[in-house]
Protein backbone atom coordinates (compact mmCIF):
# COMPACT_ATOMS: atom_id res chain seq x y z
CA UNK A 1 0.00 0.00 0.00
CA UNK A 2 3.24 2.22 0.68
CA UNK A 3 4.66 1.81 -2.56
CA UNK A 4 2.25 3.68 -4.91
CA UNK A 5 2.92 7.11 -2.99
CA UNK A 6 6.57 6.51 -2.72
CA UNK A 7 6.72 5.99 -6.14
CA UNK A 8 4.31 8.56 -6.93
CA UNK A 9 6.52 11.35 -4.86
CA UNK A 10 10.01 10.03 -6.97
CA UNK A 11 8.38 9.70 -10.36
CA UNK A 12 7.44 13.92 -9.30
CA UNK A 13 11.15 14.68 -8.27
CA UNK A 14 12.36 13.45 -11.44
CA UNK A 15 10.46 15.19 -13.52
CA UNK A 16 10.51 18.62 -11.44
CA UNK A 17 13.34 19.45 -13.03
CA UNK A 18 12.55 19.34 -16.52
CA UNK A 19 9.13 20.81 -15.09
CA UNK A 20 9.96 23.43 -13.60
CA UNK A 21 13.59 24.96 -14.68
CA UNK A 22 14.06 28.01 -16.11
CA UNK A 23 14.30 28.34 -19.84
CA UNK A 24 15.56 30.48 -22.51
CA UNK A 25 12.69 32.85 -23.52
CA UNK A 26 10.51 31.83 -26.17
CA UNK A 27 10.42 33.73 -29.61
CA UNK A 28 7.15 34.29 -29.20
CA UNK A 29 7.53 36.99 -26.44
CA UNK A 30 10.53 38.83 -28.00
CA UNK A 31 9.33 42.46 -27.85
CA UNK A 32 11.21 45.04 -30.56
CA UNK A 33 12.47 48.07 -29.58
CA UNK A 34 15.19 50.87 -30.86
CA UNK A 35 18.18 48.58 -29.22
CA UNK A 36 17.04 45.78 -30.78
CA UNK A 37 14.06 43.00 -28.15
CA UNK A 38 13.04 42.36 -25.00
CA UNK A 39 11.83 39.66 -23.46
CA UNK A 40 10.46 37.40 -20.61
CA UNK A 41 10.76 33.79 -19.49
CA UNK A 42 8.38 32.16 -18.27
CA UNK A 43 9.89 33.25 -14.06
CA UNK A 44 9.12 37.04 -15.01
CA UNK A 45 12.65 37.67 -15.78
CA UNK A 46 13.10 40.14 -18.60
CA UNK A 47 16.10 39.40 -21.17
CA UNK A 48 17.70 41.95 -23.32
CA UNK A 49 18.55 41.39 -27.30
CA UNK A 50 20.53 42.95 -29.81
CA UNK A 51 20.27 41.92 -33.77
CA UNK A 52 23.35 43.35 -35.27
CA UNK A 53 22.74 42.21 -38.57
CA UNK A 54 20.86 43.61 -41.90
CA UNK A 55 19.03 40.37 -43.07
CA UNK A 56 15.67 39.78 -41.11
CA UNK A 57 16.34 38.25 -37.68
CA UNK A 58 16.25 34.62 -37.09
CA UNK A 59 14.08 33.14 -34.42
CA UNK A 60 15.37 29.71 -34.09
CA UNK A 61 16.72 29.04 -31.01
CA UNK A 62 20.69 27.43 -31.40
CA UNK A 63 22.01 27.61 -27.86
CA UNK A 64 22.25 28.38 -24.32
CA UNK A 65 25.24 29.34 -22.38
CA UNK A 66 26.53 30.38 -18.57
CA UNK A 67 29.23 33.35 -19.03
CA UNK A 68 31.22 33.96 -16.04
CA UNK A 69 34.02 35.80 -17.54
CA UNK A 70 34.13 38.83 -20.76
CA UNK A 71 36.59 40.89 -22.14
CA UNK A 72 35.91 44.28 -20.74
CA UNK A 73 36.23 47.66 -22.88
CA UNK A 74 39.94 47.96 -21.35
CA UNK A 75 40.31 44.49 -22.91
CA UNK A 76 41.29 42.87 -19.52
CA UNK A 77 38.65 39.77 -18.42
CA UNK A 78 35.73 40.84 -16.29
CA UNK A 79 33.92 38.64 -14.25
CA UNK A 80 30.31 38.61 -15.00
CA UNK A 81 27.47 36.14 -14.14
CA UNK A 82 24.90 36.09 -16.65
CA UNK A 83 22.77 33.63 -19.23
CA UNK A 84 23.08 34.03 -22.91
CA UNK A 85 20.07 32.54 -25.23
CA UNK A 86 21.39 32.09 -28.83
CA UNK A 87 18.38 32.80 -31.50
CA UNK A 88 20.34 33.04 -35.20
CA UNK A 89 22.05 36.41 -35.15
CA UNK A 90 20.15 37.48 -32.10
CA UNK A 91 21.87 37.04 -28.51
CA UNK A 92 19.15 37.22 -25.38
CA UNK A 93 21.14 38.03 -22.51
CA UNK A 94 19.87 38.08 -18.66
CA UNK A 95 22.62 39.49 -16.15
CA UNK A 96 23.39 39.25 -12.50
CA UNK A 97 22.41 35.62 -12.59
CA UNK A 98 23.24 33.92 -8.55
CA UNK A 99 23.34 30.22 -8.25
CA UNK A 100 23.51 28.90 -11.49
CA UNK A 101 23.16 25.41 -12.42
CA UNK A 102 22.29 23.18 -15.20
CA UNK A 103 19.38 20.94 -14.41
CA UNK A 104 19.47 18.34 -17.55
CA UNK A 105 22.19 16.17 -19.25
CA UNK A 106 21.98 18.39 -22.49
CA UNK A 107 24.81 21.02 -20.60
CA UNK A 108 27.08 17.78 -19.93
CA UNK A 109 30.17 18.98 -17.96
CA UNK A 110 30.22 22.44 -19.81
CA UNK A 111 27.58 25.40 -19.41
CA UNK A 112 26.96 25.54 -23.23
CA UNK A 113 23.76 23.48 -24.56
CA UNK A 114 22.70 23.03 -28.08
CA UNK A 115 19.63 21.19 -27.77
CA UNK A 116 16.11 22.66 -27.85
CA UNK A 117 14.96 25.20 -25.46
CA UNK A 118 13.60 23.16 -22.89
CA UNK A 119 16.36 20.32 -22.97
CA UNK A 120 19.15 23.14 -22.17
CA UNK A 121 16.58 24.37 -18.84
CA UNK A 122 18.13 25.46 -15.70
CA UNK A 123 18.15 26.77 -12.45
CA UNK A 124 19.07 29.78 -11.10
CA UNK A 125 18.59 31.84 -7.98
CA UNK A 126 17.83 35.57 -8.04
CA UNK A 127 18.67 37.78 -10.42
CA UNK A 128 20.12 41.72 -8.61
CA UNK A 129 19.54 44.87 -10.92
Amino acid sequence: MLIKPITGFFLLLALAGHVYGDTCPEPSTFNPNSNGFTATDKSGRTWEGEYWLPEKPSFNFESATYITEVEGEDGLPKTVSQMSCRYGNIAMVLDNVTNWKATSEAWRDSKHCTKSISECSFAMGKVFP
